[in-house]
């Protein structure tokens, strides 16, 4: 294959800005996507009669395999991150995020097949204050040193904007990201939500999904990113012949 598209979604629990609990409309949005890999935040929530939780409810309506990275669990349902993908995930752990006396976090950190090409994707959502997302950053960078990967996708909610964003370098984020507005929802004003790739070449294009029912489906807006694949194997081809 000769590229990628990968997306991130906080989706909010299925709960739109109308206050209503539908994740008929979150495959919808994710179905407009039509990812190749997902990396979601703030699944679950709320069980059905026919299902036990959204995680399961999204990998079956999306046909898509899954991992689960649950921060919590209320009854029945998970709660927290999920990635899913068209490919085949190899392999996947759930990294514990969580620092102590604030809200329990995590990231998911997996490989992924998708035909000849096999990504490492590792989806998370930071937590809300400077001093928490410092310690996250830190364990984040050091998974990337101990397993260097040819191509490495990040995404998710990471909860900084403005000049902290300086400090998602430190997870191989390139020093130009570029401002896309993912949050509230409605009227945009916050780039909470990012996609990049280690190394940054393969990522080509980064925009936010905005459409009818994206606007309302969840309190924020997907990222989307493609990645051109053959920039990805020109980039290691280089790579091993300066070795």
């Amino acid at each position: 294959m000769a590229s990628l598209r990968v997306a991130t979604y906080n989706v909010h629990s299925c709960i739109g800005g109308d206050r209503e609990c539908n994740p008929e409309r979150t495959v919808h949005v994710l179905r407009e996507i039509d990812a190749d890999i997902l990396g979601l935040q703030e699944v679950g929530a709320a069980a059905f009669v026919d299902e036990a939780d959204q995680f399961r409810y999204l990998e079956k309506h999306m046909g898509m395999q899954g991992i689960a990275g649950p921060t919590l669990r209320r009854g029945r349902a998970r709660f927290g991150n999920a990635v899913m993908t068209k490919g085949r995930i190899i392999e996947a752990q759930v990294i514990d995020l969580t620092v102590l006396s604030f809200e329990p976090r995590g990231a998911i950190d997996c490989l992924i097949e998708l035909g000849d090409q096999t990504v490492r994707v590792i989806s998370t959502h930071l937590g809300l204050l400077p001093q928490e997302r410092g310690r996250q950053l830190k364990k984040i960078a050091d998974l990337i040193a101990e397993r260097p990967a040819p191509l490495t996708v990040l995404l998710g909610d990471f909860n900084i904007f403005g000049p902290e964003r300086r400090s998602l370098t430190r997870i191989g984020a390139p020093r130009q990201l570029p401002k896309l507005r993912s949050f509230p929802a409605r009227r945009p004003l916050m780039s909470l939500d990012r996609v990049w790739t280690i190394p940054n070449d393969p990522l080509v294009e980064t925009r936010v999904h905005r459409t009818t029912l994206s606007n309302i489906a969840s309190d924020h807006l997907p990222i989307v990113g493609e990645i051109d694949l053959r920039r990805a194997r020109a980039a290691l081809e280089l790579q091993a012949a300066a070795l």
